[in-house]
């Protein structure tokens, strides 16, 4: 069984679980769709703290999610061109 953890959020300005902080990387990341978080995530606000925050357990480039925004507007713009 996992245990959780608590982590200083500098972004929150309070702690917050490990699992928390996961999925406001999803969600920062566009994995996942926002209503998942109890809160507004202001994306521009936790790329400034979250690409640096130690705690944070997906560290992906910013090119990474450039090109994964990419691929997920070509795949819907020929979606609806079918």
């Amino acid at each position: 069984m996992h245990e959780e953890t608590n982590y200083p959020c500098p972004l929150l300005n309070r702690d917050m679980w490990d699992a928390e902080c996961y999925d406001v990387q999803m969600v920062r990341n566009r994995f996942i769709k926002p209503e998942i978080l109890d809160f507004t995530l202001d994306r521009s606000k936790a790329d400034n703290f979250c690409g640096e925050c130690p705690f944070n357990q997906l560290k992906l480039p910013a090119a990474a999610i450039k090109n994964t925004l990419k691929r997920k507007n070509s795949t819907a713009q020929r979606i609806t061109r079918s």
